[in-house]
């Protein structure tokens, strides 16, 4: 090449408040379509223009759309010259792209970010692009990368919001779905009319080729949206779950892209691993959520009551039925890890990155009543996510600095039974009657313990475990109200005395192990200790070379209905 290329960066932001802004599953599948043909189909449709490769234009789904990726012909180098623009990522709300002038780089943006405003108003999305420095240099991609993203983040405050697009002067009537300016009326089967905003009918009129795109990837999905949300308002789901998941390390993974390829690595080369690993993590989600589908709502006769909002890289956020949100997502964390230990590019920069051939993720999980606010939930499974990902200071790889987290996955959840504590620092400060007492265990780790032998922080990882929770909820659930199975098995505890040591539990560790000594023999509660000599529902830890201590208990109770 005579010239050093340019890289183009399109992105969204503000997605949650995109698509969790109302309650209704229409708009919201609507706004993750849109959001996805953000960093897709319109970078697509762009690119096959300027490049004059209609062929760009022919695909319907994920799968397809990597094949193109990695299609030479279609997708061809930018050093052979013969097309101006390469695409090196394009995945839900994202795009990286090559461009042999500034006049293309500019020309692209203005394609993707106009054809935004006129189809998804309200979707965030904009692009910016850096030239980079001598592309015969190595790592001068990678350095050109971080400089495009450190652009991105400081233009962003100088950019004005989706909402200052939809003035209220003069004063006109509300929309009926998202409080916006109405703009046109819609029909109802009650022959009324409802005032629609412009942004609630993009939303609407995207959702039922969003839901097509979705079923392909689970085809037991629900195709029909008018069943959908009637199936969701039906009181055979009494509670809904907002599901979070995200990639643990990918950022640093990013940051460290080049070291973790080796030495003497050309911008061909990064590029061609950048985007495979890319493509194959998108691989891994889509695998992982199918397989975690077919676990626990195989045995569904009609569709099943759950929708993916994102599914892209390491994201993955659902609405789905409460009572299945948590095996749900146990199922989907476990296949995760899985599928990158089976990916080339993915288990060898991982290795190079964690010292172990696989990725890991963790999650969020808000069951909520069906008519709670969608966009509060979201922020409750941020905050979740945010405490769950809280393994990757303490799981982590042995003598590393800076601190290396170790692949390990983990899952925090929240019932939110009273809407007026929605904030998860206040109701975890509102879970420690006594400063060093602890009435929750959460986060807890999914990943096999066999698997984190060589981790340090094993030790907690195996007072977190998962199979911790699963053991004390099933003793937990007991048939009978006499203390006693059908079996003859003691170990189960009846609701009465659970809920008698949920009330000691709140008075504080003292009052709760009287409460346990009590009973302990009746129902043999032995298996509920948590300490070594039997004789105590917490067990002892250090925090900071402070002595606290945690309870299984309560984090059992909260979740014996949901698993």
């Amino acid at each position: 090449m005579t010239a050093s290329p340019y890289l183009v960066l399109l992105e969204t932001s503000g997605n949650q408040n995109f698509i969790f802004s109302t309650n209704k599953l229409k708009e919201n599948i609507g706004a993750s379509e849109l959001t996805y043909r953000a960093g897709t189909r319109w970078v697509l449709d762009a690119v096959a223009d300027i490049n004059q490769t209609p062929e760009l234009r022919k695909w319907g789904n994920s799968q397809e759309l990597r094949q193109i990726l990695r299609n030479k012909d279609l997708n061809p180098a930018i050093e052979q010259g013969d097309k101006p623009l390469e695409i090196i990522i394009a995945t839900s709300g994202k795009a990286l792209i090559l461009s042999r002038t500034k006049e293309d780089a500019k020309d692209l943006i203005r394609r993707v970010t106009q054809r935004a405003i006129a189809e998804g108003p309200g979707l965030n999305l904009s692009g910016v692009f850096v030239a980079i420095e001598d592309w015969e240099k190595d790592k001068s991609l990678d350095n050109a990368i971080r400089q495009v993203h450190q652009t991105f983040e400081e233009t962003q405050p100088y950019r004005p919001t989706p909402d200052a697009r939809f003035l209220r002067l003069p004063i006109i009537a509300d929309c009926s779905f998202s409080g916006l300016p109405a703009s046109h009326l819609e029909p109802r089967p009650d022959n009324q009319w409802l005032p629609i905003s412009q942004v609630s009918a993009s939303k609407r009129q995207a959702a039922d080729k969003g839901l097509s795109r979705l079923h392909q990837i689970a085809p037991n999905l629900i195709r029909d949206i008018n069943k959908l949300e009637r199936k969701f308002d039906s009181e055979k789901i009494p509670w809904l779950a907002i599901v979070h998941a995200d990639g643990n390390g990918l950022g640093q993974i990013f940051l460290n892209f080049a070291q973790c390829l080796g030495d003497k690595q050309t911008n061909r080369d990064y590029i061609q691993a950048y985007r495979e690993f890319s493509l194959e993590l998108d691989e891994c989600t889509e695998a992982a959520f199918r397989e975690a589908v077919q676990t626990v709502f195989g045995e569904f006769d009609e569709a099943i009551p759950l929708i993916p909002l994102i599914i892209g890289g390491d994201d993955l956020t659902v609405v789905c039925d409460g009572k299945k949100a948590l095996h749900f997502t146990q199922i989907f964390l476990k296949q995760f890890e899985a599928q990158t230990e089976q990916k080339t590019v993915v288990a060898k920069i991982a290795k190079k990155q964690f010292s172990i051939n696989r990725l890991s993720a963790c999650a969020g999980i808000a069951i909520i009543k069906p008519h709670f606010p969608f966009s509060v939930a979201y922020e409750l499974a941020e905050s979740l996510i945010k405490s769950a990902k809280s393994v990757k200071q303490t799981v982590i790889k042995p003598d590393s600095k800076p601190i290396t987290p170790f692949p390990c996955s983990a899952i925090d959840f929240h019932i939110l039974y009273d809407s007026t504590h929605i904030d998860l620092e206040r109701i975890r400060r509102n879970l420690r009657p006594e400063t060093t007492t602890y009435l929750y265990n959460r986060p807890y780790v999914v990943t096999e313990l066999d698997k984190l032998q060589s981790a340090e922080g094993h030790a907690w990882a195996s007072q977190h475990h998962w199979n911790r929770l699963c053991d004390r909820v099933t003793r937990l659930q007991s048939d009978t109200e006499e203390g006693q199975d059908r079996d003859g098995d003691r170990s189960k505890l009846p609701s009465s005395q659970s809920h008698a040591l949920r009330t000691a539990l709140f008075r504080g560790r003292e009052a709760a192990n009287g409460q346990y000594a009590l009973i302990k023999q009746r129902y043999s509660l032995e298996r509920f200790a948590e300490d070594d000599e039997k004789k105590s529902l917490f067990y002892q830890s250090q925090d900071k070379g402070d002595i606290t201590f945690h309870t299984t208990f309560l984090d059992a109770l909260d979740a014996q209905e949901f698993l």
